[in-house]
């Protein structure tokens, strides 16, 4: 089953689109939900879910899916199973210890690139850096210096995660991880909250 977004209306707002253009590129599909929030463009927010297997395909992925968060405007949000290590450099190693065979081999640069070391590999999301979006994570970890913020989301890492567009990155005010109910799932599930007061607005572009 692809990605859905679940939204509460009263906060929120109506959706304005369901956009699913290009979700066949990438394995598991994807859609962009677009909201009018009082901003100067539209929020566009997608929930994601990478490749698994293949990084190479996966930052392909990344790189489409943070276009298309983009296509409404500079306000985008793109959050879910990213599947991948975060690119901060602050973030604590992976537990390769935990890590299975499979996800070592998707996860980490093949031996013969990193002089046979354990190297996580951080193409994913620095693709995803590098189209302009924060990791919600990340940056609040960089102001408070808590960290619990980092904290693994899966067995072995912290490879789901939201990220934000530059213009909102000042929006993000608190972020949490729930451990209850306990066995819900294989991932802990996140927490964001955003202040869209906050927003940046002296740089609005249109998608062209």
């Amino acid at each position: 089953m692809p990605p859905v977004l679940l939204y509460r209306r009263e906060t929120i707002g109506r959706w304005r689109q369901w956009n699913t253009d290009f979700a066949q590129e990438t394995l598991h599909g994807f859609g962009v939900a677009v909201f009018d929030v009082g901003l100067p463009a539209p929020l566009a927010i997608v929930s994601a879910h990478l490749n698994p297997f293949v990084a190479d395909r996966a930052r392909d992925e990344a790189k489409l899916i943070a276009t298309r968060a983009l296509r409404y405007g500079p306000y985008g949000i793109v959050a879910g199973d990213i599947n991948y290590p975060p690119a901060d450099p602050a973030s604590p190693s992976p537990d390769y210890a935990a890590m299975l065979p499979y996800n070592k081999s998707a996860r980490t640069r093949l031996p013969s690139e990193v002089g046979g070391q354990l190297v996580p590999d951080l193409r994913v999301t620095e693709m995803l850096a590098y189209t302009g979006f924060v990791d919600a994570a990340a940056l609040l970890y960089e102001e408070r210096g808590d960290q619990e913020l980092l904290c693994k989301t899966a067995t072995d890492d912290r490879i789901d995660q939201l990220w934000a567009s530059a213009p909102l990155g000042d929006t993000i005010v608190d972020y949490a991880l729930l451990a209850t109910p306990e066995n819900a799932s294989d991932h802990r599930c996140l927490v964001v909250r955003i202040d869209l007061a906050r927003a940046r607005t002296d740089n609005v572009w249109e998608y062209r």
